[in-house]
């Protein structure tokens, strides 16, 4: 195996373990039904913040002898990547429903890969034609079963319309956090990625911070509703998972991804969330996928790996 070979086989691996993580995230909120996607989410990333913070001062980092431009940056994909992409889902969800956000939503890795390779002109755009509507195909059969439609949605036009621009507001800011974030990192010599996904989730801390001030300024007495609730012990574990597992090592293994794979190669590892996810619900009820569901992780399988192997294939020619 050639060292660029291993390189992608690592890459692949560090995707699917970010999937693997992400994917606990389309559980974990059903578990806790009875808590809102607010309280779920403020909770989460304060604990990928908290962690964050933890593990910053146990390794003793300087945070004046990391540059400016790297807090800057970490900032900024805290807000794209995790608080302001969730904040526009949650909205999405709310006002254009669960089918249509998810469908929208599951368009991310060809997204990513097309602008990405749009940007970034990393091979020509007929390799990735038959690899992206594999995955289209595979993501429209796995929601085409899903319950409710935009008839079932209660409310007026408008506020359908401003579903859709929520979702799409999603799709923008985690499809430029994706791209920008794998372009720094290996344009980045002054912070390892493991490093950039701790400040990253110091940062997070830092916007849920002014979250829960802003809400104490407004008297949103969140953290107190919180603690009263009966099931307080299972959303701890909860969020906890949430914030170690789902944001820390995700972020931790997405940012390995993205030095080691092409930002198009990248973007199509984010169709393991989706997998891993329905994968954790059906062992967590009991159940099994049908065959129509079946048929759709084939067509999404089918098109990463098809993607991978025409992207490897390819020889950029010398100038």
């Amino acid at each position: 195996m050639s060292i660029n070979q291993r390189s992608s086989f690592l890459g692949v691996m560090f995707g699917m373990i970010a999937g693997a993580a992400w994917g606990l995230a389309f559980l974990i909120p059903n578990v806790l039904s009875s808590f809102s996607s607010l309280e779920i989410t403020l909770g989460r990333y304060l604990m990928y913040g908290l962690y964050s913070l933890l593990l910053f001062l146990i390794y003793k980092k300087n945070p004046l002898h990391i540059p400016s431009r790297v807090w800057s940056k970490a900032l900024l994909y805290a807000f794209t990547g995790n608080i302001g992409y969730f904040f526009f889902l949650v909205l999405g969800i709310k006002y254009a429903g669960a089918t249509i956000t998810t469908l929208i939503i599951g368009t991310l890795p060809i997204v990513i890969s097309f602008v990405g390779n749009l940007l970034n002109k990393e091979f020509p755009f007929k390799i990735m034609m038959i690899p992206a509507c594999l995955i289209l195909i595979g993501i429209f059969l796995l929601y085409s079963s899903e319950q409710g439609d935009v008839s079932s949605i209660t409310g007026s036009k408008s506020s359908l319309l401003f579903g859709f621009l929520c979702c799409f507001i999603a799709l923008a800011l985690w499809t430029w956090y994706g791209i920008s974030n794998a372009n720094f990192l290996k344009k980045e010599t002054e912070v390892s990625p493991d490093l950039f996904s701790t400040i990253v989730g110091v940062q997070t801390l830092t916007l849920v911070l002014i979250v829960l001030l802003i809400s104490k300024l407004t008297n949103q007495q969140l953290i107190g509703n919180l603690l009263v609730k009966d099931s307080f012990v299972h959303y701890l574990v909860g969020i906890i998972l949430l914030g170690i597992i789902a944001s820390w090592v995700a972020t931790w293994a997405w940012n390995q991804t993205s030095i080691r794979l092409t930002v198009s190669m990248a973007g199509m590892m984010i169709v393991f969330e989706t997998i891993f996810g329905l994968l954790y619900t059906y062992f967590y009820y009991t159940t099994f996928p049908s065959i129509l569901e079946w048929i759709s992780i084939f067509f999404i399988l089918l098109g990463v790996t098809f993607g991978i192997w025409r992207i490897n294939k390819y020889k950029k020619p010398d100038n």
